[in-house]
């Protein structure tokens, strides 16, 4: 082989190996109005972008995104809030918008996940709430298990996701727990129901909606009352 060929190969792997450690901070994109942009360094250092509005300086609400999504998807809902409500987080997990590290190191993302939660501890905020979307509440069941003052709420919750298992995880955190699914969104329906009879949820709080929205839609439409209801009790059990 040519050795100008070969060695062009070298840069070209060099260069790329180098792009993929992504350890320098990123420039935070979109704007978020009302929000601090902000940087969590992860155990390898990897870069989680954020975005934080300050209302009440105890109490913080962290959404979390669904696979191969953003923290976007978050922020109509993160933006809204008197100067009273909780605070709100949005993060963008490993991989995924801004944020560095590879979108399907699956076991990294819960450790993320604890550090940025550390991160808001450092800020002064005693209690906290995850609310999670598909994959994100299933990151959120495995941060809580090993955070027993976190509360977690999980709309079309995955009992189950790659290499991350919150089906077992959900025992542990059943007291403070809350799902919610629709009918004909199956797999979502399927892992309400493996997760309601494991971890022995109350029926209100395992709740099963007519329809098929999914995740952050659930907020929207004929299931926005029930759903926002559910986050409601759970967010009140959890600030008490």
């Amino acid at each position: 082989m040519n050795q100008r060929f070969v060695a062009l190969i070298a840069l070209v792997g060099l260069l790329s190996g180098t792009a993929c450690l992504d350890l320098p901070e990123r420039a935070h994109n979109g704007v978020a109005p009302g929000a601090e942009a902000i940087t969590v360094r992860a155990a390898d250092d990897r870069p989680l972008d954020a975005r934080l509005w300050v209302r009440d300086h105890r109490r913080l609400v962290i959404y979390l995104h669904e696979y191969q999504r953003t923290q976007r998807d978050w922020w109509p809902e993160a933006e809204v809030g008197a100067a009273s409500d909780p605070s709100a987080m949005t993060i963008d997990l490993r991989g995924h918008g801004d944020s560095g590290g590879d979108h399907q190191d699956f076991g990294l993302m819960a450790d993320d996940v604890s550090r940025v939660i550390a991160t808001a501890r450092a800020r002064g905020y005693e209690r906290i709430a995850l609310v999670g979307a598909g994959m994100g509440a299933t990151v959120a069941v495995l941060v809580a298990e090993d955070a027993p003052d976190v509360t977690v709420i999980g709309l079309s919750i995955a009992a189950d996701f790659s290499d991350l298992d919150a089906l077992n995880a959900s025992p542990v955190v059943s007291d403070r727990l809350a799902i919610v699914a629709a009918k004909d969104d199956l797999s979502a329906r399927e892992s309400l129901e493996q997760i309601s009879k494991t971890a022995r949820l109350d029926p209100a709080r395992a709740l099963l909606l007519p329809g098929r929205a999914h995740g952050v839609a659930l907020l929207r439409g004929d299931t926005e009352v029930p759903t926002r209801r559910l986050m409601r009790a759970a967010l009140d059990r959890a600030w008490r």
